[in-house]
């Protein structure tokens, strides 16, 4: 009787060894450090995040006056001379604009000072434009209720409120002065950065960085005319409608204007509360749906043109990136939405070209 024969054992495909895969341990130690540090680099990131935000925020700057500064180079001033004149323009701007924001402030409220008390004696008695505060609502009696604690309370928040202001600007003077710094020394940071490409590499670098600061520089540009175009006609609306302090509130409604999102909103609903307050209600519903009108052609028209044309996006590119950045990084991420999308373009468009062996073809 015969038995039936074992099979020979099962062998690796290919008829080789199985060969054991072993792992140094200074490859795993590797690893684990350069985890470690891309830890603690990520928490110095988050630590330093406001100095960051604003060191993005001093390049954007600057990469938007460079246009300006090669402007004086180009008649004939040096470089520290041109970025000298340019930041003293802007100064000099800001200055105007508080200025013109701030004077009818300052009037009204040295005119509250010093009706301040014909204002208490009419509210105590229930007379004046204020009467009814007191008649309807016994206001007087209830500030006279108050106890110390809601005083302090409300003398807490006071402080916070001067506080948060008083640092909100020097967070601006201090993103001017860096962007000063950049302006001066960015050029030789950036020539040094580049010299640690390789010689063949370095012309396709240079044009890649010069396209990111020409779509930055659109960018903001643009943005600039469209707050501009916006704060126009809020004064025109303004004036046609007897408001009070057109110029200042349409300059309000330009720097909220600035802000994707919320920044419109924000500054029609200040424009609304003024012309409430002053002209009534009719002519505050007259401003706020003249104001909506125009943001929607400004949303749906005016940005997808000078968008276009300054940072050279398509309507879908400029939706999508202003929707991507709001969703990944709220009001500041849709703000540098766009810019990012153009310096990404600018980069593909280079790097395609690297590939194929020729130079990228002109961004339109």
């Amino acid at each position: 009787m015969t038995t039936a024969e074992k099979p020979p054992p099962s062998r690796p495909r290919g008829g080789g060894k199985a060969v054991p895969v072993t792992i140094p341990a200074r490859t795993i130690a590797l690893f684990v450090w350069i985890a470690l540090g891309s830890i603690v680099l990520l928490a110095l990131a988050y630590a330093a995040r406001t100095i960051l935000l604003q060191f993005v925020a001093a390049i954007v700057l600057a990469m938007a006056a460079e246009p300006l500064v090669k402007a004086f180079e180009s008649k004939g001033l040096k470089r520290g001379a041109a970025v000298g004149v340019s930041f003293g323009l802007l100064v000099a701007a800001l200055i105007a604009f508080g200025y013109i924001l701030l004077s009818p402030l300052v009037d009204q409220t040295t005119r509250l000072v010093h009706n301040a008390p014909q204002i208490v004696d009419d509210l105590s008695k229930g007379h004046g434009s204020l009467g009814f505060l007191e008649t309807r609502f016994h206001i007087v009696e209830r500030a006279k209720e108050l106890d110390a604690s809601s005083l302090g309370a409300t003398s807490g928040t006071a402080r916070a409120t001067v506080e948060s202001v008083v640092r909100t600007a020097g967070s601006i003077v201090f993103v001017l002065f860096l962007t000063l710094f950049v302006q001066l020394g960015g050029r030789q940071w950036y020539e040094s950065l580049v010299g640690f490409v390789p010689e063949g590499g370095r012309k396709r670098v240079r044009r890649a960085g010069d396209g990111i600061a020409t779509a930055v520089g659109g960018y903001v540009t643009g943005n600039l005319l469209i707050s501009f175009v916006a704060g126009s006609v809020t004064a025109l609306i303004l004036t046609a409608t007897s408001v009070p302090y057109a110029i200042a509130l349409g300059l309000i409604v330009a720097i909220f204007d600035l802000v994707p999102m919320v920044g419109a909103t924000i500054g029609t609903i200040i424009v609304a509360t003024v012309a409430a307050s002053t002209e009534g209600l009719v002519t505050a519903a007259i401003v706020v749906v003249a104001m909506i009108v125009y943001q929607q052609i400004e949303n749906n028209l005016l940005q997808q043109l000078v968008y276009h044309r300054t940072v050279k996006l398509s309507p879908l590119a400029i939706a999508l990136s202003v929707a991507v950045g709001a969703e990944l990084g709220g009001v500041v991420g849709a703000l540098l939405g766009i810019p990012f999308a153009g310096a990404i373009k600018v980069v593909s468009n280079e790097l395609i070209a690297w590939r194929r062996g020729t130079d990228p073809p002109p961004i339109t």
